[in-house]
């Protein structure tokens, strides 16, 4: 198989222009990232879902920013050829300007191409120092996980006329501050239809409706293996999590019942090597 190009801003760009849809999907393990790299995924995000439905965090209030970059080490070293983003939790893009550039400084110098973040009005200008110095930025919309206790939950966003005016100011704001694309997760069809149209940056949807300029999933929630509950009006593309439960199932009966390990998948002796033991500890 040729190996693929890198994915550069410059190729997304292009496949905007040319109406050609980006395929993007949450990442944060190894073989994830082998199979979006053996299919040809454009943007791979190592984003929240890895520390909560992997790693069982309850909220992003828990996680490490140092447990978020191990997952994007093992993001990279699956995958090359997709633009990689990471995610930064957990109050490492609002502190202070400077921390925030620090922060995704050690983002990109593990490898990434640029950083994944949640916006607020006040943590704009955190993210225009970021781009001033290099680095891209995605921001992200509608339901914001690190923001649940203060949005009291993670329902869909954009569904009153109110909200989805906040949410567009929000954006208007992220974009003149220099992010080079916008994620909406689980906002109304309506809103994220109307910044496609009418946004002058990619549009990627997830959970949001299929006008967009790039679709985007979780790799946990495709499979079906998730510590929590798989989001509703979330398409589940395998059961993987059923698959480990019977194999594990299988697995501690025939351990409990002595069918496993079965003679034949144990390593014998040589040739005459068991007697010369016997004979040696004698």
């Amino acid at each position: 198989m040729t190996k693929r190009g890198k994915t550069r801003l410059k190729h997304l760009a292009e496949k905007v222009q040319q109406g050609e849809r980006i395929v993007g999907m949450e990442c944060h393990d190894t073989p994830s990232a082998i199979m979006a790299e053996e299919l040809g995924m454009d943007l791979l995000c190592c984003g929240s879902p890895g520390p909560m439905g992997l790693m069982g965090h309850p909220s992003m209030a828990t996680v490490d920013f140092e447990e978020q970059l191990y997952m994007l080490e093992g993001v990279l070293r699956g995958a090359s050829s997709p633009f990689i983003i990471c995610n930064m939790p957990n109050t490492t893009a609002c502190i202070s300007i400077e921390e925030s550039v620090r922060n995704a400084a050690k983002v990109v110098k593990l490898g990434a191409d640029g950083v994944h973040i949640e916006p607020s009005l006040g943590t704009v200008d955190h993210i225009r120092a970021i781009v001033d110095a290099g680095i891209p930025v995605v921001g992200h919309f509608g339901v914001q996980g690190e923001r649940a206790v203060m949005n009291s939950g993670h329902a869909p966003a954009g569904r009153t006329a109110e909200e989805a005016a906040r949410i567009v100011e929000l954006v208007r704001a992220s974009i003149d501050a220099g992010i080079f694309a916008a994620l909406f997760e689980h906002t109304s069809v309506e809103l994220t239809k109307w910044c496609y149209e009418n946004l002058p940056v990619a549009v990627a949807s997830l959970g949001s409706g299929p006008h967009a300029h790039g679709i985007f999933h979780v790799s946990s929630d495709i499979i079906g293996c998730s510590v929590f509950p798989i989001p509703p009006k979330r398409e589940v593309f395998g059961d993987v999590w059923g698959e480990m439960h019977r194999a594990y199932s299988a697995y501690f009966a025939a351990a409990k019942g002595g069918q496993f390990p079965k003679p034949d998948l144990s390593h014998t002796m040589h040739d005459g090597e068991h007697e010369k033991f016997l004979a040696s500890i004698a």
